[in-house]
C-alpha cells in the first residue's frame, strides 16, 4: 500500500491522538496498530478497483465506524485506490483479507474506512443432490431474445424466469404474487424503467432452479415485468461461479472452473459494478466520430440503447432514409468488441447523460455470441454461434423513423418535380416569345 503526499509533524501528533481516543473509547476492535491515514476536505473520493475508476463515489460518514467498501471481484488479486481532493492510498488485495485505514476530514474527523475482499450479503447455493458442478440448466429464448428458465420459489412452481445480468438482484412480478407463499416483510428503493420507487421486501425465500438451491434469497416486487414473467434473476445469485450462457443448445451452465471450451473463445475485460453486473469495454463509431468506454451486458433488454447525445433524430431519420436506398452502410453505427464488428444492429436512443460513451447492450446483439461470464476472475468469453446472421429484429418506434424518412423522401421528390415544371414552364414561355 502507498499514500500519495506525506503528512506534517503536528498532523501525525493529531492523527494518532484522534486514533487513541478512539481506541480507548472501544469502538474499534482491530489490531493496535497504527493505521495508514489520508487527508480530505472534501466529503467525497473517488475509487479506482481495479480497471473500474469510479469518479466521486465515496461518501465520507465518518459516523460509521467502520465504512466498508467490498471489491467488485474480491477472488481476483487487484489493487483498490481511494481517492480523496488531498491524498490517494491504495491496496494490494487478496481474496479473503481486510485492509483498514482512516481518512481525515478537514484535519479533524477521523473516519474509519475498511476495504473488504470479500462478498458482501452473499447467499452461495446449495446443491439439492450431492456432488461437484457443473451444472446444467435448460433455457428457453423467447420471441424478446430473452432467456427464460422454470424454478422454484418457496415451493411453488413458477415459469419464464428472466436472467437479466442487468439486474441488481431478484424481483417478482407484482401480479405473480399470488401464485407463492411469500412473506413480505420490509420495503427497498427499486430503480428501474418505473424510475425510483419504494417496494415491498421479502427478505427470506428460498429458491430452486435445476439442482441448485439458494436460502435466505431478498425478493422485491416489480411492477414493470411483462405478463407471463413470474420472476426476474440476475448476476447475483452467480458471484462466486463461472456462468456460461449457450445460444445454440440454449443452455446455461454453472461452473466452479473454467471450461476448457473457453480456449477457443476470445476473452475480454470486465468490470463487476456493484460486485454485480458486468460492463464490457467497446468502441463505438458514429459519424466518423469513435468513442471508448465501458457498456452493460444486458441480457434483460431486447434492444441496444445508445445515448441521445451521440444520436439526434435527424441523424437517425438519415440513417433510415438511406437504408430504404441501400447506402445506409457507411453511416450506420458501427461497435467494436475486440475483434468483432457489429453494424445494422437496432438501438433505441435515450438520455444518458452528455459526458464519456454511455451505452446499453441488449441481447438481440448479445445473443448472437455464446457466452462466459468469469465472475472469479472479471473476464467474458465470447465466440459467435448460429445466431449471428439471423436480420435483427425491428425495435417498437422503427416503423415511425421510417414513416418520417419516406415523408422527406416524398417531399424531397415533390419538391424536385415542382422546380422541373416550373423550370420547364419558363422556358415554354421564352419559346413562344422567340
Amino acid at each position: 500500500m502507498k499514500t500519495s503526499r506525506s503528512t506534517t509533524g503536528m498532523q501525525i501528533i493529531a492523527q494518532g491522538f484522534a486514533i487513541a481516543l478512539l481506541l480507548m473509547s472501544g469502538q474499534f476492535t482491530f489490531a493496535q496498530d497504527v493505521l495508514p491515514v489520508v487527508r480530505a476536505t472534501s466529503k467525497t473520493a473517488s475509487i479506482r478497483d481495479g480497471k473500474h475508476f469510479k469518479k466521486g463515489y465515496w461518501a465520507i460518514m465518518p459516523e460509521r465506524k467502520p465504512d466498508y467498501y467490498y471489491a467488485e471481484i474480491p477472488q481476483k488479486n487487484n489493487t483498490i485506490t481511494f481517492i480523496t481532493d488531498l491524498d490517494s492510498i491504495s491496496f494490494h488485495t487478496t481474496y479473503g483479507k481486510d485492509y483498514d485505514f482512516i481518512i481525515l476530514l478537514n484535519g479533524k474527523d477521523s473516519c474509519y474506512t475498511r476495504i473488504s475482499a470479500s462478498y458482501k450479503n452473499f447467499n452461495a447455493f446449495t446443491r439439492k443432490n450431492t456432488g461437484a458442478g457443473p451444472d446444467t440448466i435448460p433455457f428457453t429464448l423467447g420471441d424478446n431474445r430473452k432467456v427464460y428458465v422454470n424454478a422454484k420459489l418457496n415451493g411453488s412452481e413458477v415459469t419464464n424466469i428472466q436472467l437479466d445480468l442487468g439486474a441488481g438482484g431478484t424481483l417478482i412480478n407484482k401480479t405473480s404474487v399470488k401464485k407463492v407463499k411469500i412473506n413480505f416483510d420490509g420495503e427497498t428503493t427499486l430503480t428501474n424503467s418505473d424510475g425510483v420507487n419504494q417496494v415491498p421486501l421479502a427478505s427470506k425465500n428460498r429458491l430452486q432452479i435445476g439442482n441448485l438451491v439458494w436460502d435466505s434469497i431478498p425478493i422485491a416486487v416489480a411492477s414493470n415485468m411483462k405478463d407471463y414473467e413470474d420472476l426476474l434473476i440476475g448476476n447475483s445469485l452467480f458471484r462466486d461461479k463461472i456462468l456460461e450462457i449457450n445460444y445454440d443448445k440454449k443452455i446455461l451452465v454453472v461452473h466452479d472452473a473454467l471450461p476448457p471450451q473457453t480456449a477457443a473463445y476470445s476473452r475480454h475485460d470486465v468490470i463487476l459494478d456493484g460486485g454485480v453486473i458486468p460492463y464490457i469495454k467497446v468502441n463505438l463509431t458514429i459519424r466518423n466520430k469513435t468513442q471508448t468506454g465501458w457498456v452493460m451486458f444486458d441480457t434483460g433488454a431486447q434492444t441496444s440503447i445508445l445515448n441521445s447525445a451521440d444520436v439526434p433524430m435527424a441523424y437517425r431519420v438519415l440513417n433510415e432514409t438511406a437504408g430504404m436506398i441501400g447506402l445506409n452502410k457507411s453511416i450506420t453505427p458501427k461497435l467494436d468488441i475486440g475483434k468483432y464488428q457489429r453494424s445494422g444492429f437496432k438501438y433505441k436512443i435515450r438520455d444518458m447523460g452528455a459526458e464519456g460513451l454511455n451505452m446499453l447492450l441488449g441481447n438481440d446483439l448479445l445473443s448472437r455470441f455464446n457466452l462466459v461470464l468469469d465472475n472469479k476472475n472479471g473476464y467474458m468469453y465470447m465466440q459467435p454461434n448460429s445466431l449471428t446472421n439471423v436480420p435483427y429484429r425491428k425495435r417498437k418506434e422503427y416503423y415511425a423513423v421510417r414513416i418520417v424518412a419516406g415523408l422527406l423522401i416524398l417531399l424531397t421528390g415533390v419538391v424536385i418535380y415542382i422546380k422541373r415544371r416550373k423550370k420547364k414552364t419558363q422556358m415554354g414561355s421564352r419559346d413562344k416569345q422567340f
